[in-house]
């Protein structure tokens, strides 16, 4: 009570000394004084949105999302700010104004995921409380009086992760620990009611993931066949007498990846890559092991099937090609969401025909669905009652976001060696002609971007400040096939970069961007991406900044996490440690040997509990360059991992940013946000 007191006090002072939300913004002519040279790029002030405050695009405290419908269909779950922190709301479905809020405080970057018990009476949410990636498993009743949620393991440097729920009705669900062995997961059974714990299966320290069937009990693992490397996996599922029956054996670069076993029916169904460059979608016999395909595209990966509640095989699938796409398998499902979506438009529930509409939640009798419906100025999560057709929103509209944001579109251009390189990019409402260029570098490298609607992302806050936005998926990325993976081995030092740097050329001969106004922007392997633009210079860069990003890659792999499994993967991409000439040339390719090189400003940030990407790769770039005599600034988070997930440091670390683009590119700049008086 006394935090909502504080800001509603805060509010009021500042409305009364007429300064709103921040600092007045600098003017046309003003911007001129803060660029380093060169003329500004052409703006229309008549056309460029209203200044946003940075606070509304990482703590916006009407921001809610991620509804999950209760397996009886009668109650919905999600996460919205509760407090001045996120937290996590409830309410059945015929009472929308009988809110019951948890204040769970921040999950962290690997937390923030929240599920449904069996019961439609306890949840379970993760959290990742300093970043360390210990994850935590929390248990509240939605039913009792008061908050007092129940921490499933406790032990101090345990890693715990929600494997799925019990049997129908009950409070019962499965989830895996290492609290025996800090390097394996075994997997437990606890019981939500009655607040016990049972060990189910142990890992002979091998196994790399349990499986459920769709009856909600045991069924499977999936284990290392004891290479030194962990480069071969076989998958086996458990018979009536507890002995197990291998059912595939895998490639340590292949992809078979079962998303669903229903062993009544004697199928599964899986994602593969095996014997094709792109991951598929397939049914399998288990009985015979044969295979149907269902599903697969020519550019692109199948990102994942949309599963209906208990049995049976998927509705439809997502590819993302370029904007995402619903292909149905289902014509009944297709036809009965397509008329929801109409429905919707026809009301007004969706200002605009949606570019993408696909089922996120489902109760168990499949009757009552939440669809996510995103456009490009609106990410809508609607209720689909498939009983009396009715449609309703659960999330509000943000009304202001097609005045205040700018559309992110998907390009490709040809890199120098004829191979499609594929990308998103933002213009900046009100910029005619070439604008300031920020280029966010995905981490990875195995992940990619994908296309996002202008919602309040921090994308859009670079776009609202004047920025192009260019997100390139170099090769390397993943969604595009295994190809387009592993042409990037041994040189992510080398070509990857280049794609980089040509995607940025681009942007130029498009005239999106102002070549003499660029920077780069990334976190972890994006961040390590920063260091290498800055120190080979393929443009130029008039700034950088590297978020967790990696400096030296042999520290990497020396200090691996017990519980990772991939080095095989990594020892491909980047080179083996443990060989004296791979480790020398890893060496070679990190930034700490190259940092006499970088000459523009360089911010960087970094957690200190960051497991991944230790903070001394931070501490050693900056301790160079201020060596050097180097223009560097250092934002270290003690209470932060390998991403700043806490609102009042990412307001911290995005105002610093935010103040480094506008010195050193001329952007918008809002000020001071009085939010960053908000005690912590």
């Amino acid at each position: 009570m006394f935090m909502i007191r504080l800001f509603a006090a805060l509010a009021m002072v500042f409305a009364l000394l007429g300064l709103g939300a921040c600092t007045t913004a600098l003017t046309h002519q003003e911007l001129a004084t803060t660029a380093q040279s060169g003329p500004l790029p052409e703006l229309t002030p008549e056309l460029m949105p209203a200044l946003v405050p940075v606070r509304r695009f990482v703590a916006n405290v009407d921001a809610a999302g991620g509804y999950q419908l209760s397996p009886n269909g009668l109650n919905i779950l999600w996460q919205q700010t509760v407090g001045l922190d996120i937290g996590l709301a409830v309410r059945a479905l015929s009472n929308p104004g009988g809110v019951t809020t948890y204040a769970t405080g921040n999950m962290g970057r690997r937390g923030g995921n929240q599920y449904w018990l069996a019961d439609s009476r306890h949840i379970v949410y993760t959290k990742d409380p300093i970043g360390d990636e210990n994850t935590q498993l929390l248990v509240a009743d939605t039913q009792a009086d008061g908050f007092e949620p129940w921490a499933v393991a406790t032990s101090k440097g345990v890693r715990s992760v929600f494997v799925g729920r019990g049997p129908v009705g009950s409070a019962r669900f499965y989830f895996s620990s290492n609290q025996r062995d800090r390097a394996t997961l075994d997997l437990y059974e606890a019981d939500a009611a009655a607040r016990t714990v049972r060990e189910v299966a142990r890992s002979d320290g091998s196994v790399l993931a349990w499986l459920m069937d769709v009856d909600r009990q045991f069924a499977g693992r999936v284990r290392q066949l004891g290479r030194a490397d962990g480069s071969d996996a076989v998958i086996e599922l458990l018979q009536a007498n507890d002995q197990w029956r291998a059912i595939k054996t895998v490639g340590g670069f292949q992809t078979y990846w079962i998303s669903r076993i229903d062993r009544a029916a004697g199928k599964a169904w899986v994602y593969s890559n095996i014997g094709r460059d792109k991951i598929a979608l397939l049914e399998v016999d288990l009985a015979s092991g044969r295979e149907q395909l269902l599903a697969s595209h020519d550019v692109v990966d199948v990102s994942f099937a949309v599963m209906p509640a208990g049995n049976g095989g998927p509705l439809g699938y997502v590819v993302e090609p370029g904007y995402p796409e619903m292909k149905w398998l289902n014509s009944d499902w297709q036809r009965e969401v397509d008329a929801a979506v109409q429905k919707a438009v026809a009301s007004q529930l969706l200002p605009a025909q949606p570019i993408i509409t696909r089922p996120q939640s489902m109760s168990d009798d499949n009757q009552r669905v939440v669809l996510r419906s995103m456009g490009d100025f609106d990410s809508a999560e609607l209720l689909l009652d498939r009983a009396t057709g009715q449609v309703s929103r659960l999330n509000s509209v943000q009304p202001d976001a097609a005045k205040l944001l700018s559309a992110e579109q998907p390009f490709t251009f040809k890199a120098s060696d004829g191979r499609t390189i594929h990308g998103y990019v933002i213009r900046p409402r009100g910029v005619t002609g070439p604008a300031p260029l920020v280029v966010t570098i995905h981490g990875g490298p195995w992940a990619r971007d994908s296309w996002s609607p202008a919602v309040f992302n921090t994308q859009q806050l670079l776009a609202n400040r004047g920025y192009a936005v260019l997100m390139v998926n170099y090769r390397g990325s993943t969604g595009y096939g295994s190809d387009y993976i592993n042409s990037a081995n041994r040189a992510y030092f080398g070509r990857l970069q280049k794609d980089i740097a040509e995607g940025v050329q681009w942007a130029i001969d498009q005239r999106i961007a102002d070549p003499q106004r660029m920077a780069v922007f990334g976190s972890s392997f994006g961040g390590f991406s920063v260091l290498a633009q800055l120190i080979q210079k393929p443009h130029d860069y008039r700034c950088g900044i590297d978020v967790v990003g990696v400096a030296n890659w042999p520290r990497v792999v020396d200090n691996w996490p017990a519980f990772w499994r991939s080095r095989h993967v990594f020892a491909r991409t980047f080179g083996d440690v443990n060989v004296a000439e791979d480790r020398a040339q890893m060496l070679a390719n990190s930034p700490v040997s190259h940092l006499d090189k970088i000459t523009a400003p360089l911010l960087v940030i970094h957690g200190g509990n960051d497991i991944r990407v230790l903070k001394q790769d931070s501490d050693d770039v900056v301790a160079g360059l201020e060596k050097l005599g180097r223009p560097v600034d250092y934002l270290l988070f003690a209470d932060e991992g390998h991403s700043i997930s806490k609102w009042r440091n990412r307001l911290a670390m995005w105002r610093t940013i935010e103040d480094k683009l506008a010195s050193c590119l001329g952007g918008r700049n809002a000020g001071f946000d009085f939010y960053q008086l908000m005690p912590r």
